[in-house]
């Protein structure tokens, strides 16, 4: 590891493929109560899985947060930087999505298509977009680190809030911290990182009897715990977030991981999240198998076609590059 960097690529393709599983796994396990009734402690454990996106998602906002910060260095915001995200994921996702849309049978109206080019009908890519936006204007306004960071906790409250007002589904802004704690963490990663390789061991500890304490809350009701208040609810879900991230950052600090099939998952995984639902949509609904065998199917062609949408997608510069 590169003296005070606090991840490596390696590890942060392992986590993010460990993400994408996540993900992936609860929205399974949603879809998976429409064709097989569940009770008893089956159901605790499928309601179990479910809760892993939302977790899934603060991995993602961590390394994407961080990333940025990598990416950018000590420089002033210039449009290399700004070419790179859209090179990426923008264009990745117009591509990908784009297609998905073509064999769903178009737009049809201009709305839908307003909808697919802000990634307003997959919600990540939708609050993905608006961090990068409010990131590369931050930084091209603000200088110096600490003011930088600030500013940005004051956007993620804010962007988070209106969010909140507007009545969206919790993963919208719940998850959102964990981007502005993946930029706090590039920006101190040399004394972060100081800090961890102290004091790793009791502090995984904590933070994991805290995850702990979390996923024991999610699972028994939570918020009934506290009169049914949505504040109280909202308030213990961030902590909850914050507690996990920092234990994802913990362990990816220290944890030298050598599997290679969960890092191919994190290469791709931009792939997998927007190839996913179609996939499995498509094979559920054509494929004349047993349900698991559906699912099953499903998976395997998940991570197939999202390969193939990696080649796809970069074939063209690598073809340049070539000549």
């Amino acid at each position: 590891m590169k003296n005070g960097q606090l991840m490596e690529k390696q590890e942060t393709n392992w986590f993010r493929g460990a993400a994408a599983v996540m993900v992936v796994l609860s929205h399974y396990a949603e879809w998976w109560s429409w064709f097989v009734p569940v009770e008893g402690n089956a159901e605790v454990f499928r309601q179990a899985l479910t809760k892993l996106g939302v977790y899934g998602v603060d991995i993602f906002f961590l390394f994407s947060g961080y990333a940025m910060v990598k990416s950018l260095g000590r420089e002033r915001m210039h449009g290399a930087f700004i070419w790179k995200r859209i090179k990426n994921v923008y264009i990745p996702y117009l591509i990908v999505v784009g297609i998905i849309e073509l064999l769903e049978g178009g737009f049809a109206s201009m709305q839908d298509f307003l909808y697919f080019a802000s990634g307003y009908d997959h919600w990540y890519m939708f609050v993905l977009f608006i961090f990068y936006i409010g990131f590369i204007a931050i930084y091209t306004v603000v200088g110096g680190r600490a003011p930088r960071v600030a500013v940005f906790f004051v956007f993620t409250y804010i962007f988070s809030r209106i969010l909140y007002e507007r009545g969206m589904r919790d993963f919208w802004y719940v998850s959102n911290i964990a981007f502005a704690l993946g930029v706090a963490a590039g920006e101190y990663e040399e004394w972060i990182k100081k800090t961890v390789d102290k004091i790793w061991i009791p502090l995984a500890l904590v933070l994991a009897a805290g995850m702990a304490f979390a996923a024991k809350w999610g699972l028994e009701g939570g918020a009934d715990a506290g009169g049914g208040s949505e504040e109280y609810w909202l308030r213990l879900q961030i902590g909850a977030t914050v507690v996990w991230v920092l234990l994802v950052l913990v362990l990816a600090s220290k944890c030298r991981i050598k599997e290679k099939g969960i890092a191919f998952l994190g290469r791709h995984s931009l792939y997998i999240y927007l190839t996913h639902t179609y996939i499995f949509m498509w094979c559920t609904n054509h494929l004349e198998l047993d349900i698991a065998w559906r699912f099953a199917v499903s998976a395997l062609a998940t991570v197939v076609i999202s390969f193939l949408c990696g080649i796809l997608v970069k074939a063209p510069e690598i073809l340049i590059f070539r000549k």
